[in-house]
């Protein structure tokens, strides 16, 4: 059974949609409406004096920030979409139950202080800081591509999703048999009932019961 990579990037990216929000409220300028456009218009008539007067204005970082964070929301908006219309289908249903089933308790919030929270708290209106960040942020998307971690994302928590940990009780797949794996699931999910399930990546799987 292979991962679905493009659904675990998705949720990657996802799980810092509250950086991405706090952080454009945090730097946000009137100036910038003005600020933007110029740029613009500069960069299509003479991109290196452009951009040699816009990196000596004050708001010049500021700018670049905004501008990412901007484009990060909307894509995470459109993960949001993806991941949910993803719930509709590519489910695999072989008549298995669940056992050990366990929640992980405070994952979003655990998540949120560790990771979100102390970003969000950097200067990042000058270039060093915003460089600094950005290497940390690929840090992070690295380290949680190599892991688990995207399943503790804070907005499934808010969105009402639920992770627990569980064994199967009984599946056709050899590798997972005893062994323990994490659920992803906006309904309830009750020892010994029937199950669908779509794998996400490694353990990680969304499980849904069947519906009789």
């Amino acid at each position: 059974m292979s991962d679905n990579l493009s659904m675990k990037r998705a949720l990657i990216i996802q799980s810092f949609a509250p950086l991405f929000v706090i952080l454009f409220i945090k730097y946000f300028d009137t100036k910038l409406f003005y600020l933007v456009p110029k740029f613009f218009s500069l960069v299509t008539s003479d991109f290196f004096l452009s951009f040699e007067k816009m990196w000596n204005h004050p708001l010049f970082i500021t700018m670049i920030l905004e501008i990412i964070c901007l484009f990060l929301i909307v894509y995470t908006i459109i993960t949001f979409f993806y991941f949910s219309s993803s719930q509709k289908n590519g489910y695999e249903s072989k008549g298995e139950s669940l056992i050990s089933i366990e929640k992980v308790q405070d994952t979003g919030v655990t998540f949120f202080m560790t990771y979100v929270l102390p970003m969000a708290m950097d200067d990042l209106n000058k270039c060093r800081g915003l460089v600094v960040f950005f290497i940390l942020m690929l840090i992070l998307y690295l380290l949680m591509s190599k892991t688990n971690l995207y399943y503790q994302n804070p907005v499934l928590t808010i969105l009402g999703y639920e992770v627990f940990s569980f064994k199967f009780e009984s599946t056709q797949l050899s590798d997972y048999k005893d062994r323990v794996c994490i659920g992803i699931s906006r309904g309830k999910i009750s020892v010994g009932k029937s199950i669908k399930r779509k794998k996400i990546s490694d353990n990680v799987f969304l499980i849904y019961e069947n519906v009789i």
